[in-house]
């Protein structure tokens, strides 16, 4: 079996308490060096995330920052600057922390189902109170039930170069994203132990009030024509 080359695209937007510990581990993955790289496209930040990420910069992992400012522009930009070697990008958040042998794990998951083009995994939340353990299954039931992308969105390269995220939208943009994808690929979603996101809205808000934000989120972008969701914004929690 070989190693396919897998491509990271994280947008940063002032993700200054963050961005070092997400670099250290996609630095520290068991793979083939050559065989993945990380794209850092710092996005309109007024703090210090793009010094930081620069620090960490070597020859498979590389740092721009891009204006204007927005997720959707970010992602796209950073698509651009993928290596023509590419067989799936993984867009993923600043905020989230995968361990050693993700990459394993998942090149031997598409290598066993050659038909998935585009999908998510299992995504944890950063922490192993009773409360966000039951939060973490419940919100992977839901995303894999309704063949929904979020946090971490895996497309294979001849998806990836077919759609693009919407840059007018801020929020539900993933969402929207699969949807499209949809017309094209396979949809998978990969149980995994591997992948964790950081609980820092959690802490904010609540877990009953990210309930009803994320349920209200879900369904309009299933409702609401683009008109609208344009309108809509989502906040921005460091």
């Amino acid at each position: 079996m070989q190693y396919q080359f897998f491509s990271f695209v994280v947008p940063a937007h002032n993700e200054e308490l963050i961005i070092e510990r997400t670099l250290r581990c996609l630095q520290d993955l068991e793979y083939p060096k050559d065989r993945y790289e990380v794209i850092i496209v710092e996005n309109g930040s007024t703090d210090v995330t793009y010094e930081k990420a620069k620090r960490y910069e070597s020859d498979n992992i590389q740092v721009y920052d891009h204006l204007p400012k927005g997720v959707s522009r970010a992602r796209n930009f950073g698509l651009t600057k993928c290596s023509p070697e590419f067989d799936w990008c993984i867009f993923m958040d600043a905020d989230v922390f995968i361990q050693k042998d993700f990459l394993l794990e998942l090149n031997v998951h598409l290598y066993e189902h050659p038909a998935f083009g585009y999908g998510t995994t299992t995504v944890n939340l950063d922490n192993d109170t009773f409360v966000s353990t039951f939060w973490s299954r419940f919100n992977n039931f839901f995303y894999r039930l309704f063949k929904v992308l979020f946090t971490i969105h895996i497309v294979r390269r001849d998806l990836a170069s077919r759609v693009l995220y919407d840059e007018n939208l801020v929020s539900g943009e993933d969402i929207i994203y699969g949807r499209a994808l949809a017309k094209y690929g396979k949809y998978f979603f990969m149980k995994t132990d591997k992948v964790r996101s950081s609980d820092r809205r959690f802490i904010k808000n609540g877990y009953v009030k990210m309930f009803f934000i994320n349920l209200y989120h879900g369904i309009i972008c299933f409702i609401l024509p683009h008109r609208v969701l344009k309108k809509i914004d989502w906040e921005v929690i460091r």
